[in-house]
């Protein structure tokens, strides 16, 4: 297969759109978004890179569990137009009532954005607080529900939000879709750069991840990675420990 003829068109669309929101939400233009698909097709890679490029005001990245009042905190240190809030599979917010109705409020497509405290706290009261605040910031929802990291409830509640949101979808759960994004982060967006791997290596790491990708423990642009990092340690016998280490037995 020759790596470097795939027409990736569909899949650079889609990264370009997902530039082009984070920029506009950099300059305070667009308010929230959701990233939404499959494990390892470069979600959070990709939305972290173009925060990175874009956002010269304050940015935060929270991955896995926080609480609701945790939630609240992190709103209204990002309440201004150009802060980024982004929330990495943060279930336990998604889960919760509280912490949903919060996400509605903070991601809603009105003008004036309210967020609200209703009950009382004397930690928020420690913590100099208000109770409500005009949010203006922007929230970023980056997620794997409906593709199998999270549950019905999770996809229930994150529906409710894309009614608020701009929802962008980057790929199907299937091994081709999933291959087809390595193949384009390792030939278009030179995601192994710092390996300083040889065109060689790297098409040999897409011919290893294609012959194994359905018997692979598990299939992402991490598989890449991984590989790569073999490679280094022993470049002539590296198959045998990605067999050994990444494919099941």
């Amino acid at each position: 297969m020759k790596y470097e003829g795939i027409d990736f068109s569909d899949i650079e669309q889609k990264y370009q759109s997902l530039e082009k929101y984070i920029q506009q939400m950099a300059l305070g233009n667009l308010r929230s978004l959701i990233v939404n698909g499959p494990p390892g097709v470069g979600k959070t890679y990709s939305t972290t890179n173009y925060i990175q490029k874009y956002s010269t005001l304050k940015h935060t990245a929270i991955t896995g569990h926080m609480t609701i009042l945790s939630l609240y905190v992190e709103l209204y240190r990002h309440k201004s137009a150009g802060q980024i809030l982004i929330l990495d599979d943060v279930d336990s917010v998604m889960t919760d009532v509280t912490g949903l109705n919060i996400l509605k409020g903070a991601m809603d497509t009105r003008h004036q954005r309210e967020i609200n405290w209703e009950s009382t706290s004397s930690l928020l009261n420690a913590l100099t607080l208000p109770n409500s605040f005009k949010f203006n910031g922007g929230v970023i929802l980056i997620t794997n529900a409906g593709f199998g990291g999270g549950s019905k409830k999770n996809m229930s509640h994150l529906n409710a939000l894309k009614d608020r949101s701009y929802c962008l979808h980057l790929g199907d759960q299937d091994q081709e879709t999933v291959f087809r994004y390595i193949c384009y982060a390792i030939t278009q967006r030179e995601i192994l750069k710092e390996y300083k791997l040889s065109e060689s290596q790297k098409f040999a790491i897409l011919e290893f991840i294609e012959e194994h990708m359905y018997s692979m423990h598990s299939l992402s642009l991490r598989s890449l990675v991984k590989c790569a990092e073999l490679i280094l340690i022993d470049p002539i016998n590296w198959k045998d420990l990605a067999l050994d280490g990444l494919v099941k037995v």
